[in-house]
């Protein structure tokens, strides 16, 4: 009989309905069975007497946990705590691995920060039920009850609380601690902060204590540099407060006098307004305006604007996720072109800018990757005002209209000190490093003048060892191309620090504390090295590299030396000044200003006078296209003088005094000692 393809399938088929029979017969059987052993051991369980329990099993279900409860967790999640743990459900309960499992939990809060995390007792249960044991656990991860702020002589206390990362209700971080104190030492009114906790035993909450020593905000300034340089400068005179009312903004008032030797004087009276949390938000606004005096005629607002208007809400803290910025801007500068230290050229530029950003930050407070989108507007236009012979000055009247993309990365970590850039405030100084690259494309699809892309490349790093040597480094790096790379620019500065050489300690002087008692004279070492160079390519005729005093190379006119390439090496010695005899210098002073200002205030003036003895050498060198780098010819000088600061006024207040001696001018016949001076110069 011939068997075809179908009657193998039936026969297949059937032989697999009859296989899946018996194995469903088999498991329903297995599963009676099992049910009804179970029942017999229940009976078994519930009628045995308590002396034939421990031969059933009971005594062992009982000591089975059976629930796990935990509250109270809020910054971690419940899988991260069981995994801390020995205990869980199904496990034999044991009253020493729930105490060593205790013990685990808060260890690992306080490696992380929480420094008064805890098991509430109170709330802790143990239920013993014949299927098993129960349990229930509360953790308190340190819930802040008070703050207090002392030490605020001007300052609001809401505007020092607004500027912390918690609040009263929030469970406290050491983290957020030091991070809301570097917060608060960034603000120019503020010279020193110190945040102090503790537990309170009666409120079962941590208390919070926040000392700040508030700067004296009201500053006023004049450079009469114009008075004393043949070859003039501006002439500054401004007013400004920092904490204007104790709010925390920041208003100035200025009247700058442009004079320079052949040309007419011009003048501009400057105003400028900044909110740093617009309606205690993170958002801030700073505005800028800015009128011009023709002749003797004050030109109209609206004929020559000149304004800056910024509105930005930066990563305020390292825990933030994302930053936002837009900036409307419009200025009128004098530009002014010399070669072979001669004044060829003078130019007035009108530049127009609106730029809008947002950026989004991925990662911790040390190791972050952020990204950004950006779009932007330039628009210059340049007019020769006058000219003194010919040159190579051919300033581009541009009209950029770019979108880009910026990625980065940050690795930091701060380390605390005294005396690197600033004189008596704590700093905190970054180690790690930082990353960023941008690349944009302009096109006259969306307005701009031509079609071009550009990149830039910006770096920081920080080094560090033991607490004496410190060093940073700085590059900036960036190109404008088409179909071949145009205009490029390198900047890179590298600062060394060997501080406190002698080992005298940065206590010397601290702004909350004054000088430190520890004799007649008290001496602070710090040794420091900077290079600096900057490099262009293909910005001939539009732009030019100059070195001089405005540079650093002091002892020299701002544009002494002109060029495309330049690199500078600096040398300095200082001995910061302490002891008994500066004390007395400084508490005179103060005395002084409290008694002229006796009338308007009530509360005693310090300035926080501090003093340091310079001694520098500069070498610098400067080359072109028609002149190349030879090591033979350098520019350099030699000079001493004083580095100090009013430590008690707000923002920045370092100036210098000394004289310098260049040793590479043209036509000197001899050393020729030049007076030196500078204002928020913190090299």
């Amino acid at each position: 009989m011939e068997t075809t393809f179908w009657d193998v399938v039936c026969l297949f088929g059937t032989f697999c309905l009859i296989v899946l029979l018996g194995i469903g017969g088999q498991v329903e059987i297995s599963s009676a069975a099992a049910d009804a052993t179970q029942r017999t051991t229940v009976d078994r369980r519930e009628k045995a007497p308590a002396s034939e329990k421990r031969s059933i099993g009971l005594e062992e279900a009982a000591s089975i946990v059976r629930s796990l409860i935990i509250k109270g967790n809020n910054s971690f999640s419940e899988q991260q705590i069981r995994a801390l743990m020995q205990t869980d459900v199904w496990s034999i309960y044991d009253a020493s691995v729930l105490e060593a499992d205790f013990e685990a939990i808060t260890d690992f809060y306080k490696s992380n920060g929480y420094r008064f995390a805890r098991i509430v007792e109170a709330q802790n249960y143990v239920k013993k039920f014949e299927d098993g044991i129960y349990l229930g656990f509360e953790i308190d991860e340190g819930i802040i009850g008070s703050i207090t702020v002392s030490g605020n002589t001007q300052t609001r206390e809401h505007v020092v609380l607004r500027e912390l990362l918690f609040q009263e209700g929030d469970v406290y971080i050491e983290a957020d601690k030091s991070e809301s104190e570097r917060i608060l030492r960034r603000k120019a009114y503020i010279g020193s902060a110190k945040i102090e906790s503790h537990w309170n035993a009666k409120s079962d909450s941590v208390t919070i204590h926040v000392t700040i020593t508030d700067l004296w905000s009201l500053k006023g300034a004049v450079d009469p540099l114009p008075a004393i340089n043949p070859e003039g400068g501006k002439f500054l005179l401004k007013a400004e407060d920092f904490n204007l009312l104790g709010s925390g903004h920041f208003t100035q008032f200025r009247y700058e006098g442009d004079i320079e030797r052949g040309e007419d004087t011009r003048h501009f009276i400057h105003g400028r307004y900044q909110i740093p949390r617009l309606l205690n938000s993170y958002w801030g606004f700073d505005g800028e305006f800015t009128q011009r005096l023709e002749g003797n005629t004050w030109t109209s607002f609206l004929e020559r604007p000149q304004y800056t208007f910024l509105l930005q809400r930066p990563q305020y803290s390292l825990e933030s996720r994302w930053s936002a910025g837009l900036l409307v801007s419009e200025q009128v500068h004098r530009i002014r072109w010399a070669e072979k230290g001669i004044k060829t050229d003078i130019f007035e530029r009108n530049l127009q800018t609106v730029r809008g950003s947002i950026f989004r930050y991925f990662g911790d407070r040390h190791r972050q990757n952020y990204v950004g989108l950006w779009a932007e507007s330039i628009r210059s236009r340049h007019e020769r005002i006058e000219t003194f012979g010919e040159s190579k000055a051919a300033p581009s009247d541009r009209d950029i209209k770019s979108v880009g993309i910026t990625v980065g990365r940050k690795r930091i970590t701060y380390h605390r000190t005294r005396f690197l850039t600033k004189m008596g405030q704590e700093e905190d100084f970054e180690t790690g490093s930082q990353y960023a690259f941008s690349i944009g494309y302009a096109s006259p699809v969306y307005g701009s003048d031509r079609s071009e892309s550009h990149a830039r490349l910006t770096g920081t790093s920080g080094w560090m060892r033991g607490n004496h040597i410190l060093s940073t480094t700085g590059v900036d790096l960036s190109t404008n191309f088409t179909t071949r790379i145009e205009r490029s620019k390198v900047r890179l500065q590298s600062s060394w620090y060997y501080i406190d050489v002698f080992n005298a300690g940065n206590d010397i002087y601290t702004v909350d504390k004054g000088y430190r008692k520890n004799g007649f004279f008290d001496f602070h070492q710090t040794v420091v090295a900077q290079f600096a160079t900057e490099l262009q390519f293909g910005w001939s005729g539009e732009d030019q590299v100059y070195l001089g005093s405005d540079s650093g190379l002091r002892g020299y006119n701002p544009q002494q030396f002109d060029g495309e390439k330049m690199m500078l090496v600096r040398l300095e010695s200082r001995t910061l000044c302490g002891g008994m005899l500066f004390s007395k210098v400084d508490d005179s002073l103060g005395a002084v200003v409290t008694f002229i200002l006796k009338p308007f205030i009530k509360r005693p003036i310090k300035v926080g006078l501090v003093l340091s003895a310079t001694a520098f050498a500069d070498v610098g060198y400067i080359w072109n296209g028609e002149r190349s780098f030879s090591l033979s010819e350098p520019k350099s000088s030699v000079g001493f003088g004083l580095r100090g600061s009013f430590s008690r006024l707000s923002g920045p207040s370092i100036f210098r005094l000394g004289l310098a001696f260049p040793l590479n001018l043209p036509f000197a016949t001899g050393l020729e000692p030049r007076l030196f001076y500078g204002f928020n110069q913190t090299f």
